[in-house]
């Protein structure tokens, strides 16, 4: 995890036939939103991207790790925006009636992400999870962006991703984020 990430500019990357992208959690939200998130002026960036990335026959991969982050995450983001004063405890939330169609809308979003994706493992046993643990213990690394990493390592993967976190690891991104392009040149 020494070792620098080379990011590229995802809005004018040309993607390959079977070529494999790992698309984060963070990317996912920006393409299938929850109705109580403004899209981000980047959103469209990713959208023509996506669609790119599509018509090349790129391959877009996701993992449980990718799909857990998105389907807590979008959960959350309608829980702050609507309903955090109904609900003091976000578990009390999501077991209401309230949270039904919510949840209804999330877990649909995410077999549309199957739909268009390759579901693959996280190869927890190739994994050096003593190093990952080392950047978590240092505060350097999340430890589930560490493993997506590792992810794409082993496997020669481009993560497509708006993480300006994402600057070290020793793979290929691609980002419409401007300060990840300039940490990663």
């Amino acid at each position: 995890m020494q070792t620098k990430n080379k990011a590229r500019a995802a809005a004018s990357y040309g993607f390959q036939a079977d070529e494999p992208i790992l698309i984060d959690a963070n990317v996912w939200l920006y393409l299938q939103p929850p109705a109580a998130q403004p899209a981000p002026s980047w959103a469209a960036t990713y959208s023509g991207v996506f669609s790119r990335l599509l018509q090349a026959k790129a391959r877009p991969i996701v993992d449980a790790l990718i799909l857990s982050e998105y389907l807590n995450r979008y959960i959350r983001i309608e829980y702050d925006a609507c309903w955090r004063t109904h609900y003091p405890k976000f578990k009390d939330f999501r077991l209401s009636a309230d949270a039904a169609g919510i949840l209804q809308s999330a877990v649909a979003e995410m077999k549309q992400i199957l739909k268009t994706s390759t579901a693959c493992d996280t190869p927890l046993i190739r994994i050096d999870l003593p190093t990952v643990l080392v950047a978590v213990q240092s505060g350097t690394a999340d430890f589930n962006d560490a493993l997506m990493i590792e992810n794409c390592r082993l496997n020669g993967w481009k993560l497509l991703t708006h993480d300006s976190d994402m600057t070290m690891g020793g793979i290929d991104l691609l980002t419409a984020n401007k300060r990840l392009l300039q940490a990663c040149p």
